[in-house]
């Protein structure tokens, strides 16, 4: 009976994961150029990373900022000068999404796989809790180190590219490792129980 729960919860779980994912990995709209992290790439020449605009956005714009250069060169004024200001009217760059419900629903589909395979006799007991006791210690290491770096940034006032970048690797793996201590109670239930019972 658990490992058909088990299987269930795997299918309910797992259109999460395909309709939660976003083309930006940040999860930016309309970022700007340079762009706010190292992926920035600009195929059409909007000044808009690709990623972070839906194709029917990006062909309106390169439609738009096409017929701008042309009427540019018709009154013989610079390009340069007008892609400065229209970097500097451009919308404010949009608060950062991290991928919350598909990180830990992905976490969790894994978790319930590896422990369908321990219910299944397929996956030793040891090895299930190698895996998530790996998941947790590396989790915890990424996160701690991504947050003393931002906090030298923070503290010492450096702006570089990598700020962003830090800081969502930073959030992306607190919420792995915030989702894997509780499969990690889960595991070590019996531990946990005597410690609060005596």
């Amino acid at each position: 009976m658990r490992k058909l729960y088990v299987v269930l919860l795997i299918i309910l779980l797992t259109p999460i994961t395909v309709y939660a994912w976003n083309d930006c990995p940040y999860g930016l709209l309309n970022d700007p150029f340079p762009g706010q992290c190292p992926r920035y790439v600009d195929t059409n020449q909007d000044e808009i990373c690709d990623h972070s605009q839906s194709p029917s956005s990006g062909s309106i714009n390169n439609s738009a900022t096409d017929e701008q250069k042309k009427q540019n060169r018709g009154n013989g004024k610079n390009e340069s000068n007008n892609s400065s200001s229209d970097i500097q009217n451009a919308n404010h760059i949009p608060k950062e999404n991290y991928n919350l419900i598909l990180v830990a629903t992905t976490t969790t589909i894994i978790y319930l796989i590896t422990y369908l395979l321990y219910l299944e006799r397929r996956l030793k007991r040891r090895n299930l809790y190698r895996i998530w006791n790996y998941t947790l210690i590396t989790s915890f290491l990424i996160t701690g180190a991504t947050g003393l770096i931002m906090a030298i940034f923070i503290n010492y006032g450096i702006q570089s590219s990598w700020n962003l970048t830090i800081d969502f690797w930073h959030a992306e793996f607190a919420i792995i490792m915030a989702v894997s201590t509780l499969y990690h109670f889960h595991l070590y239930w019996k531990q946990l129980k005597k410690v609060f019972t005596g």
